[in-house]
């Protein structure tokens, strides 16, 4: 038993006294930015770089995840309003009566008279303007070239991107006590952004926007 006990206490202190044991391991704060880290080869920058139609010379530095799954929710929330909004014009542009309009598209599940379809209607604009806020917020990916940035966007439209230039320095804290994202809110340029620190290539990629311009 004494034996048993010399060893373990033998294992306990070369464990301390050896630091291979976590440098030789990579710590991510992220699995998702691990994982890009891992498969984020030339050739797949060169991709996004070629979709976001920008120069060789330009360096993806940030990669946000959810990105099919923002286009997918735009999408369907914008045609969830307008198939309501053209039946609810209809509806009201036509002397057709509400209750043949649902047996015809046999929509019942949904609403059982005209008060539910324009609640209905009413409720998914909000939903698709407060999605649409987000989007305009939530930069996909950003590039870096010397002191020039380049912050992609979703764009309104079903597909496409907005792109956004700024430059080193032009990044500031976007405090706002109503806002229940503020902690990861930022002005890039004169644009709000939501920014996952996490997702930046290296923590120093994220430090360097808040360095002054070099001259």
């Amino acid at each position: 038993m004494s034996a048993a006990l010399l060893r373990n206490s033998i294992k306990c202190i070369n464990l301390r006294i050896n630091p291979t044991v976590f440098t030789n391991r990579a710590i991510c704060t992220s699995t998702f930015r691990c994982n890009w880290r891992k498969s984020s080869s030339i050739d797949v920058e060169r991709q996004l770089q070629t979709a976001d139609n920008l120069p060789e010379h330009f360096q993806l530095i940030y990669r946000a995840p959810l990105e099919n799954y923002m286009t997918w929710t735009k999408n369907i929330s914008t045609g969830t309003v307008t198939f309501l909004s053209l039946l609810a014009g209809y509806q009201l542009a036509t002397a057709m009566s509400f209750m043949n309009i649902v047996k015809q598209i046999d929509i019942s599940f949904l609403v059982s008279n005209e008060t539910d379809l324009y609640y209905f209607t009413a409720g998914f604009v909000l939903i698709n303007l407060a999605v649409r806020a987000f989007v305009a917020k939530y930069p996909l990916r950003i590039y870096k070239s010397a002191d020039k940035y380049v912050a992609v966007y979703g764009s309104q439209l079903p597909i496409g991107i907005v792109k956004h230039f700024f430059e080193r320095g032009q990044i500031a804290e976007y405090r706002n006590v109503l806002n229940p994202w503020s902690h990861i809110m930022f002005k890039l340029g004169q644009r709000s952004s939501l920014l996952l620190v996490d997702y930046f290539k290296t923590p120093a990629e994220f430090h360097k926007l808040f360095e002054e311009k070099q001259t």
